[in-house]
C-alpha cells in the first residue's frame, strides 16, 4: 500500500518558538495518599532555573493599534484577507461560526472566538523558485492588511512542507508541498498563548489557505505586569513545579500572556509565567518539554 508522508523543513530562523502547555490529570484518592505525601516531602527539591526569559520585567502598556473589532465582519475578511470582490453566499452555521462560499474561495469565521479559515478552491501552478524572504513578507503584508498592526506580530517562522510516498517501506523522492508563514501573536514582545496565524502559499507562490486564531482584544481589564520580584518567582515556579510531583531538573522561565474571555465576550491578557523543562529521550520514547504555568499575582 502506498501512503504519502508529509514533513516540514525550517528555511528562516525562529527565535523562540514554544510548546502547547501540557496539562496532568488529577490522580485519584488512595488510602496511601497521606504516605506518599510524606515521602514526597522527605524528598530534595533542587531546581536550576533559568531566569533569562523573565530578567526584563513587563513595563508597557497595551498598545494603541490593535486589531480592530470588526475585523471578523464578512466583508473585511473577504477583502482585507483573501483579497476578492466576488460574492459569497452563506453555506452552513452552527453557533457562532459561520461557512460561506465563492466561485473560487471556501471561508469559515467566528467573530466570537475570533478564528478564521480560508481556503482556495484553485489548485496551486507549476512549482516556481521562490525566495521565502519574499513570502514572509507577502504573508504579513496580507495579514497587514486585513488589520493586525505591527505592534502584535512577534515571531514569525518560514517552513517549507513535502510530501513523500512510500510503498512498502520504498520512499520516493520528496516534492515540495506548500510554504508556510506562521505568525506568532506577542504584546510587548510577549508571547500570547494560542494566538497564531498561518498564511499558506502554494507551490507557485500563490495564496492558498490561511488559519488564524486571533481574537481582537478588549481596550479594557488586562492584567500585564507584575510586583513581583525574580526571587518570589522563582520559589512560586518550585511550588507549581512539586505540585506536580516534579523535584529536581533545569527550568527555563519565561513570560506569556494568557488570554481569557470576559463577561461581555471581549477578551483581556493575565500576565504569568512559563515553567519550562527539557525533553527527555529514552531508548523507547521522547517526552515533550513540559510547561508549567505559574501565577505571578498579576496587575493592571
Amino acid at each position: 500500500m502506498k501512503t504519502q508522508i508529509i514533513r516540514y523543513l525550517a528555511v528562516l530562523p525562529l527565535t523562540a518558538m514554544l510548546g502547547c502547555d501540557s496539562v496532568t490529570p488529577l490522580a485519584e484518592e488512595r488510602p496511601d495518599t497521606q504516605s506518599a505525601q510524606v515521602a514526597r516531602a522527605a524528598t530534595t527539591v533542587s531546581f536550576e532555573f533559568d531566569t533569562t526569559g523573565i530578567a526584563t520585567p513587563p513595563s508597557g502598556g497595551l498598545p494603541t493599534q490593535l486589531l480592530p473589532a470588526n475585523a471578523f465582519n464578512d466583508a473585511i475578511l473577504q477583502r482585507g484577507l483573501i483579497g476578492t470582490t466576488e460574492p459569497f453566499t452563506v453555506s452552513g452555521e452552527l453557533g457562532t461560526r459561520l461557512e460561506l462560499e465563492s466561485a473560487n474561495w471556501k471561508l469559515e469565521r467566528d467573530g466570537a472566538s475570533g478564528r478564521a479559515l480560508v481556503l482556495n478552491k484553485v489548485e496551486s501552478g507549476p512549482a516556481t523558485r521562490l525566495e521565502p524572504a519574499v513570502l514572509q513578507r507577502n504573508a504579513l503584508a496580507r495579514l497587514q492588511r486585513w488589520g493586525i498592526p505591527t505592534t502584535e506580530v512577534g515571531d514569525v517562522r518560514q517552513v517549507a512542507s513535502f510530501l513523500q510516498s512510500e510503498d512498502v517501506g520504498t520512499y520516493e523522492p520528496a516534492e515540495l508541498h506548500r510554504h508556510k508563514t506562521f505568525v506568532l501573536r506577542a504584546i510587548n514582545g510577549i508571547r500570547v498563548q494560542g494566538h497564531r496565524a498561518v498564511v499558506t502559499h502554494g507551490v507557485d507562490g500563490s495564496f492558498q489557505r490561511a488559519l488564524i486564531s486571533w481574537p481582537a482584544l478588549a481596550r479594557e481589564g488586562h492584567l500585564l505586569r507584575t510586583r513581583l520580584s525574580t526571587a518570589e518567582i522563582e520559589r512560586k515556579a518550585t511550588e507549581a513545579l512539586v505540585a506536580e510531583e516534579l523535584t529536581t531538573g533545569r527550568v527555563r522561565l519565561f513570560w506569556k500572556y494568557v488570554p481569557n474571555r470576559l463577561t461581555d465576550g471581549s477578551w483581556a491578557l493575565t500576565l504569568q509565567v512559563g515553567a519550562a523543562l527539557a525533553s527527555v529521550a529514552t531508548e523507547t520514547h521522547t517526552e515533550e518539554p513540559r510547561v508549567i504555568d505559574v501565577d505571578v499575582n498579576a496587575v493592571p
